[in-house]
């Protein structure tokens, strides 16, 4: 017997070597777990108006709230009214201005605001809905976290289908050729 040596075909350049193969799924990986840190982001560096709007909404809802889907909220109402973030400040300002304990006592003023009673409604609304702005342009923050589940938690189980409140489409047309 001869030992003969022979030559192993070398592999293309572009091809994808073992080597490239696990250094790119790390690289991936890692991408993929400092993308997924990114929702907490601003919870981490919330601005004194972010802080403002829990203290608001903790108060307008009466119940602790989550930080991450306040920001959340806070941004979907932002972009809906450009005075928003000025008439959270005025209404937290009047809130403790009034030494107010409970969202009822600022439901009983007798001449509130327009626009900042309006500002706590949205909010409310919110929270209570899971979604910001109407119908049309309707934009869901969080559907299972809305507050409109809280009496019935641990008694009903939230509804899976659909896409928040209000979402059943229309009523489909009868066919002609159904029958038991």
């Amino acid at each position: 017997m001869t030992d003969k040596h022979v030559p192993v075909p070398s592999a293309p350049s572009h091809a994808l070597s073992r080597r490239s193969l696990l250094s790119g799924s790390v690289t991936l990986g890692l991408a993929a777990l400092v993308g997924g840190l990114g929702p907490w982001q601003p919870v981490m560096a919330m601005a004194e108006s972010d802080q403002d709007f829990i203290v608001l909404s903790q108060f307008l809802v009466s119940r602790p709230v989550n930080p991450v889907l306040a920001a959340r909220y806070y941004r979907a109402l932002s972009r809906r009214a450009a005075n928003f973030s000025g008439n959270v400040a005025a209404l937290k300002q009047l809130i403790v201005g009034q030494g107010f304990k409970h969202v009822d006592e600022y439901l009983a003023l007798a001449n509130p605001d327009p626009s900042l009673k309006a500002t706590a409604t949205s909010i409310i609304s919110a929270w209570y809905l899971g979604t910001v702005g109407e119908l049309a342009d309707a934009e869901l923050v969080s559907y299972a976290e809305a507050l409109m589940y809280r009496p019935t938690h641990g008694i009903l189980i939230i509804p899976t289908y659909g896409g928040g409140p209000d979402s059943w489409g229309s009523k489909p047309a009868d066919t002609q050729d159904f029958k038991l």
